[in-house]
């Protein structure tokens, strides 16, 4: 008996996994999804009724489905303490939508041309809504079973069941090649994350190795140096022959070692930082602290590598009420590091276009914002800027893992990213950060 239950305990947590997986790779179409469901759900109820009328039709099952979809408008705007539930909400929508609805219709209808066609296009996306072939052909039974007992405790004439069960082989058809086809985007996608996180860590030892022969030399120089300027100071003072130090020079080398080691430290944590990214993992979070939000503004646009004094002009701080955050000051500094490279490939290409970062405070929520007067970002390519490798950039310009690791990185604080565009008019990144809890 345990090897059965042991197979059924590894298909569990496999189903498990899947879920979840699925509900994060669809989050960013999610919004799409919803708002497409929300108009068309019920406009096909006219097509069906009076342009192309057939048998059957029902508009409050449609306005159920319709309704499913609203939170999927917002779903990259849920609560915090929601989130959690968003992957069993994504799969209850997608098996009531596709399998039950569409199977339910198909079987009022007699089977008919139309039908069986909307059928085989929402076996299609059940398997685009959830990645895994398994989950989603579990699902699909599930909702075609239930749409049999609907349609069965109704006031139909049953339907001869050889007459589905035909039918059924194309859909079964229709689910497994269109999963082969998934599952093998998924895994060159993988391959992809596989062979960036192996050469993301071959530099990573490359830095890392004289990062630690330069705190080596660091910690010599610091335990010598104050006897140096000690011995600096009594020659002046007994008016030796010694070369002079300008005042400023002397000052910035009695704390030069410390700044060093400050420097080491934020190195090693950017490269971590990349390593991260490249291999799509949770971000530590024990390190964590509370910060200021303006002094991590200032830190990021004092060590951003602005190219000229233009690009630096081009960016302005409006400087607004500061607020405090819990997480990484470091992490952030990166996010806005992302962003503001973003914002100046934009605006570079566009005469006259500037940036503006602003941070906004309130008793509900805490925000920074980076918006540029740039290009913009069309519609097409807005629900996918989150993702991995997806890049809008001209090849060598952009990896598409910069905005992956902004949303991976304010997902760790418990905060969030979200865009908005209008194509020709500008830009707006909006960082959200919870309210600390005393």
């Amino acid at each position: 008996m345990s090897l059965p239950l042991a197979g059924l305990d590894r298909l569990i947590e496999h189903l498990r996994n899947a879920t979840v997986e699925s509900a994060h790779l669809s989050r960013y179409n999610a919004p799409m999804i919803g708002l497409l469901g929300v108009i068309l759900l019920p406009a096909y109820y006219f097509v069906w009724t009076d342009i192309f009328p057939q048998p059957y039709e029902s508009l409050p099952l449609r306005l159920v489905g319709a309704a499913l979809c609203i939170p999927l408008i917002a779903a990259n705007h849920w609560p915090a303490r929601l989130q959690r539930f968003f992957p069993v909400y994504w799969l209850v929508a997608m098996t009531y939508i596709f399998p039950f609805l569409f199977t339910y219709l198909l079987l009022r209808n007699d089977l008919s041309l139309i039908w069986s066609m909307s059928t085989i296009a929402g076996c299609f996306m059940m398997i685009l809504a959830v990645y895994d072939w398994l989950l989603a052909l579990l699902l699909t039974v599930l909702g075609a079973l239930l749409a049999w007992l609907a349609f069965m405790l109704g006031d139909s004439t049953a339907l001869p069941p050889g007459e589905y069960v035909q039918q059924l082989m194309v859909y079964a058809f229709a689910i497994v090649v269109g999963s082969v086809f998934n599952h093998t985007a998924l895994l060159v996608k993988e391959e992809k994350l596989a062979a960036y996180s192996a050469v993301g860590s071959n530099i990573a030892h490359e830095l890392r190795t004289p990062l630690l022969g330069i705190r080596a030399a660091v910690a010599g120089i610091s335990h010598h140096l104050p006897d140096m300027l000690d011995a600096y100071d009594k020659a002046l003072a007994a008016d030796l022959p010694v070369k002079r130090i300008r005042p400023a020079r002397l000052e910035s080398l009695r704390d030069a070692t410390a700044r060093i080691e400050e420097e080491i430290t934020y190195s090693n944590t950017v490269i971590e930082m990349l390593l991260v990214s490249a291999g799509h993992t949770t971000l530590r979070s024990d390190s964590f602290a509370i910060h200021s939000a303006n002094r991590t503004i200032e830190q990021a646009l004092a060590r951003y590598p602005f190219n000229s004094a233009h690009e630096r002009e081009l960016l302005h701080w409006e400087k607004g009420e500061d607020f405090d955050y819990f997480g990484s000051d470091i992490l952030v500094m990166h996010v806005l590091f992302n962003l503001i490279k973003n914002a100046l490939h934009s605006v570079l290409a566009t005469e006259g276009a500037i940036i503006t970062l602003d941070t906004q405070h309130s008793s509900d929520h805490n925000t920074i914002r980076i918006q540029d007067t740039g290009k913009g970002i069309s519609p097409k390519e807005m629900p996918h800027i989150f993702e991995h490798f997806y890049s809008s950039k001209s090849i060598g310009q952009g990896a598409g893992v910069g905005l992956a690791f902004c949303k991976l990185a304010m997902d760790s604080m418990s905060g969030n990213i979200d865009c908005t565009s209008t194509v020709g008019e500008r830009t707006i990144f909006t960082l959200g950060f919870p309210e600390i809890v005393s």
